[in-house]
């Protein structure tokens, strides 16, 4: 009664729907709160190198209004599927749908996969798709900004010259372990997800790539590597022939035993 006479007094036209913070706000606030939809906004992080699964334990932790209480359900009615995210801080009111925010983020990665897809470099790449997946397999292989458009070059040489990618984080996404824990019975599996058994690219993005990820097959680095291997430290060491290759993962190895 009181709201409604102090909004005739003070000519406010509207009292707009949604949650207001009430807490140590005088009267006059809070009205021009309502009056304005000034309401409370909060927001979450899709992380660069989540996966579908960090996204789905994500959503179930935001409590916004959606008619889907599960990951298949989301697939179903937004297309929701690995890779297809672009990763990014939004945010959303009570009033906001989960639809509309992921809708909005799948146009966003559109939107930066039809820029690099337009001025990319000539590469084997047939499609957008293999573009978005070749980015997420980029996006796990490193977090180095320096060093994803050298890693870019060696798939891309890989796929050129018909040779299999053997990454190890593409065969880790298809038995969700970590790298750490793959297993010579998993080398030899059929597992889709085995770019060491399979040619050319698994058959989905294996993370939600970002930015810089997919912009270093915009910009890839023009280079002769074929291999490369970790070199203990953070980074890894990149080789044009096989015989220089097994001495780097030597390297690696030795420095594992060293550590230990």
């Amino acid at each position: 009664f009181f709201l409604k006479i102090y909004a005739y007094l003070y000519n406010f036209e509207e009292i707009k729907f949604g949650n207001y913070d009430l807490q140590n706000k005088a009267f006059s606030e809070l009205i021009q709160d309502m009056n304005s939809g000034n309401v409370i906004v909060k927001s979450f992080t899709l992380i660069e190198g989540m996966t579908v699964f960090d996204i789905k334990n994500l959503i179930n932790s935001l409590g916004l209004a959606n008619n889907c209480i599960n990951l298949e359900c989301l697939k179903k009615d937004l297309g929701f599927s690995e890779g297809i995210l672009y990763p990014d801080t939004y945010f959303y009111s009570s009033e906001d749908s989960l639809a509309e925010i992921l809708i909005n983020a799948e146009l966003r990665m559109a939107q930066a996969l039809d820029e690099v897809w337009i001025n990319k470099n000539e590469d084997n790449l047939n499609s957008k798709s293999e573009l978005l997946i070749l980015a997420s397999i980029i996006e796990k292989e490193t977090g180095l900004k320096s060093e994803r458009r050298v890693i870019a070059s060696v798939f891309i040489n890989r796929l050129n010259n018909k040779m299999k990618l053997q990454s190890d984080v593409t065969l880790a996404y298809g038995f969700k372990v970590n790298g750490k824990n793959i297993t010579r019975k998993m080398l030899k599996s059929t597992n889709p997800y085995n770019t060491y058994k399979f040619h050319g690219l698994p058959p989905t993005p294996i993370s939600y790539p970002g930015e810089n990820a997919i912009n270093a097959l915009k910009f890839i680095e023009k280079t002769d590597y074929i291999y490369f291997v970790s070199d203990g430290n953070g980074r890894h060491r990149f080789s044009k022939t096989y015989s220089l290759h097994k001495k780097n993962i030597k390297l690696w190895k030795d420095s594992i035993y060293k550590d230990k």
